[in-house]
């Protein structure tokens, strides 16, 4: 690994520690803010799914998805993401622990985070304290019934999964501190 050494022109040691440190931190900050809150092992999911979706972004129109995530093996999920024309958006295998391309599109981050989100809706409850650390995740009963569950990622939300009581089974929504909600229920089956 190299090393490079940063100087200041014109300013003294002292400021130079200060200038290094501030670097440093905001290198760190940086790093933090683009992990995936990705789970310890991947969970015994029930897979395949195919999904359909409703991603809606604050004064946007909302946008609908067609996924699809399936096992590959023990370490390894395969995620597809579309469009309603059938066009790909996102193909992402999760590996040993890790995002990777699967085909030609590029890296899709805001897909990578979605799938991450989805692995920790779907991670059944009673995996959750193996799959995730302690203290990152929560789960509790809200109004009418609501379950809630929320990922957390240095002592912030990541990412709050509500499913309504009402609603039909593995109907739920996802839902980003930026006010970013997904709708998420099964896609129905066509004879």
């Amino acid at each position: 690994m190299q090393q490079h050494e940063v100087v200041v022109i014109g300013a003294g040691p002292a400021a130079q520690l200060r200038f290094a440190c501030a670097l440093a931190g905001t290198m760190l900050l940086a790093s933090c803010a683009g992990q995936r809150a990705l789970p310890l092992h991947i969970p015994e999911l029930d897979l395949p799914r195919r999904v359909h979706l409703i991603e809606h972004v604050p004064d946007h129109t909302a946008q609908d998805r067609i996924l699809v995530a399936q096992r590959e093996s023990k370490t390894t999920l395969r995620w597809l993401m579309f469009d309603p024309l059938g066009l790909p958006i996102a193909r992402q295998l999760l590996e040993d622990g890790k995002w990777r391309n699967d085909g030609f599109l590029p890296p899709n981050a805001s897909a990578r985070t979605l799938f991450s989100a989805l692995i920790f809706a779907w991670t059944p409850e009673n995996e959750l304290a193996r799959t995730y650390p302690a203290g990152t995740w929560s789960q509790s009963a809200g109004p009418g019934g609501t379950r809630i569950r929320q990922l957390r990622q240095n002592g912030d939300t990541r990412w709050t999964i509500i499913w309504q009581a009402a609603a039909p089974r593995d109907t739920f929504s996802i839902q980003y501190v930026d006010g970013t909600r997904w709708q998420i229920s099964p896609l129905k089956e066509t004879p």
